[in-house]
């Protein structure tokens, strides 16, 4: 999780609605949160990048199946049907939901206003702004033994033509498949895609009456020279299909339909239908026992400004201000309540107080208390209001002032100290390949197994820029010294710690070591990251990442003011599996990614070793079969089950790559 902040004010009333949820969403942290039964995990918050994925887990191990809506974001049933997923409960089996899978689009309503996401599974662009998603979807099918990527279509697919709207170039009411059958060349899979389709087909259809709106199956043939639908050899599916040998269909209602509720009640027909198909079992109503967590009270102050406070800060105001709890933002919706000590009731939701002294609100879900936000005041002479502050904001984060003389103001959320993040008004400069110094040729790493993951490049030649001879860094406690001009390599997930510039002469007084895209101290606008450490799996900005020699790269600089003196360079490389080594039946046998082994039901197998590709060692190691966790300690004895699961591993949360084991008589 990420560390508690206190949260700033913003604007008006008339930010409340749409404009104060758009606000909350980019003030909550990106964040891995998970309860028994499930994850919710966010890449890219607070951007039109975002995107949110739910893993659900089963009680019991069973297949995982993927479920993707809004890669193309004017096709509401599709992404509306997805999201209906993310709440359900499960006996048996897993989901993998991404309802919004390209949510500029969505905002926009727009089929790909960067370009169709749905044709950049086969290649995409280094800057694509869609390229870090379609990897992460990349990743979420490798977790998965299906896929269902949800769409709404044009007209009515039938296999003969019946019209212009109702012929065999037409999308809507169709399941799409690549292949009737497909044999996967690496593992020798052969999957019966026509024949599943039309068994999901015939589920689908008891619950359809009217003839024109029946589903039918639509074989694009993706392979073949003679394909109408080459375009697909860009896609989501196909990439699932042949890159991963795991069954993939496009599940199309029809943009025709008479309504947005038959759209989406149709779109959970065909889901519910392969659901049925796999054996994952749901269950309802689903049991949550997950602790209240509070995340913001969104507090109006005079009637006219909302400020949205976290749990534990101290809110400063004037004495006979009157306060008013405006919404609770927590992990739960219902069963919320606020308390004013010593004021109002039990339940102070919504309603105003005038506040003449320090006092605390108290949040609870039922009878438990679960936050609280501090009330203080101001004492007269000891600064301006938060409304003249607000009106000020820049100028406070700009001079990096506290304004009350003689008083802590760490905790305050309407400070705008340099201890807290930044108001909403200051925004950090948009990084461009242009707008970087460009460095001199620096040579490709060099690939070798590795006790810690890490290697360092070094430069053709040195920048000659500046007096600093090196960064000294800690990597995952190691100490490390990397020359300007050197890109050091690091698995995602590893701990970098930035000690020190050295050079053999005094740096002006205000040099900095600035990591781009890490943010070392919330609400310092000088950039020092210094005696900070970024883990980067999660500390990681993307969108300020350069490339350089071919490889995405973040800049360590040693920083002037706007004067760049030197600049190494930190490539951060996803671990990759390259191969599972197990023991079962007096055999031992090395799965390369993605391999199957079939035992039958009931083996013990022993997982004996796991080895990632170019050297790099398993960080922070986490293993699943079937979607449930084993130790992570090897060698493991397993036993088999008598379903297809896989075993997938993960470094720091990512996964890494899987292989599948699946039962034979």
């Amino acid at each position: 999780m990420a560390p508690k902040t206190a949260f700033p004010m913003i604007g008006l009333w008339g930010l409340m609605g749409f404009g104060l949820s758009l606000f909350l969403a980019i003030l909550l942290p990106s964040k891995l949160s998970a309860s028994g039964d499930r994850q919710h995990i966010i890449y890219f918050e607070g951007t039109p990048q975002e995107l949110e994925i739910y893993k659900i887990y089963g009680r019991t191990e069973g297949p995982t199946i993927l479920i993707m809506g809004g890669i193309q974001g004017d096709e509401p049933g599709a992404f509306m049907s997805a999201d209906l997923y993310v709440d359900v409960a499960l006996k048996r089996g897993n989901l993998i939901v991404v309802p919004r899978t390209n949510f500029k689009s969505i905002i926009l309503f727009d089929r790909g206003p960067d370009g169709d996401m749905n044709r950049k599974f086969d290649q995409v662009a280094d800057r694509d702004p869609d390229r870090d998603r379609v990897e992460i979807i990349k990743n979420l099918m490798a977790e998965s033994d299906l896929v269902l990527n949800l769409h709404d279509g044009s007209g009515f697919f039938r296999p003969t033509w019946e019209s212009e709207m109702a012929n065999p170039m037409r999308y809507g009411q169709c399941i799409i498949a690549d292949s009737e059958v497909y044999t996967h060349p690496a593992t020798g899979r052969v999957l019966h895609l026509g024949q599943e389709a039309r068994a999901a087909i015939d589920i689908i259809n008891r619950d359809i009456k009217e003839d024109q709106y029946k589903f039918n199956f639509s074989n694009h043939d993706t392979l073949s020279d003679n394909s109408k639908h080459k375009e697909q050899r860009k896609s989501a599916s196909f990439y699932a299909l042949t890159k991963l040998g795991i069954p993939a269909y496009g599940i199309e209602t029809s943009k025709q339909l008479p309504s947005l509720e038959m759209k989406i009640h149709q779109h959970n027909l065909a889901v519910n239908a392969f659901m049925e198909l796999y054996g994952v079992v749901s269950e309802q109503p689903r049991i949550n026992l997950e602790p209240p967590e509070l995340k913001l009270m969104v507090i109006s102050i005079n009637d006219k400004l909302p400020v949205a406070v976290a749990d534990g800060q101290t809110l400063l105001i004037n004495s006979g201000d009157m306060v008013e709890v405006v919404q609770v933002v927590a992990n739960y919706d219902r069963g919320l309540s606020v308390d004013f000590l010593g004021l109002g009731s039990l339940n102070d939701i919504r309603l105003p107080h005038k506040i003449v002294k320090p006092t605390t609100i108290i949040a609870r879900r039922d009878n438990i208390k679960f936050g609280q936000v501090q009330l203080e005041l101001l004492s007269p002479g000891q600064g301006p209001s938060p409304q003249l502050l607000l009106a000020s904001a820049s100028e406070v984060i700009g001079a990096e002032a506290g304004w009350l003389p003689g008083r802590d103001t760490s905790n305050a959320t309407s400070l705008g100290s340099n201890t807290g993040p930044p108001l909403v008004s200051v925004t950090e400069p948009q990084v461009t390949a242009s707008s970087e110094p460009q460095p001199k040729p620096i040579a490709a790493a060099q690939a070798g197994a590795i006790t810690v993951p890490l290697e360092i490049t070094p430069p053709s030649e040195p920048l000659p820029k500046g007096q600093v001879t090196a960064f000294a860094l800690e990597i995952d406690g190691r100490s490390v010294l990397v020359s300007p001009g050197e890109i050091l390599s690091v698995h995602r997930g590893a701990k970098i710690k930035l000690v020190e510039i050295q050079s053999p002469a005094p740096l002006p007084a205000l040099t900095v070591m600035n990591l781009k895209g890490f943010v070392g101290r919330s609400g310092d606008t000088t950039g020092n990251d210094l005696g900070t450490t970024c883990d980067t799996a999660r500390d990681i900005i993307p969108r300020f990442a350069m490339t350089l020699d071919k490889r995405t790269v973040f800049r360590l600089g040693a920083e002037n003011g706007k004067e760049l003196l030197a600049a190494a360079y930190i490539e951060i490389i996803a671990p990759k599996l390259e191969s599972v080594t197990l023991q079962a039946n007096n055999q031992t046998k090395t799965l390369n990614i993605g391999q199957r082994w079939g035992l039958k039901p009931g083996t013990s197998v022993i997982v004996e070793k796991v080895t990632l590709a170019n050297g790099l060692t398993l960080s922070a190691p986490r293993y699943t079969l079937g979607g449930r966790a084993f130790p992570a300690e090897l060698p493991q004895t397993l036993t088999m089950p008598s379903i297809a699961v896989s075993l997938a591993v993960f470094s720091h949360g990512d996964l890494t790559g899987k292989v599948v084991l699946f039962p034979t008589d």
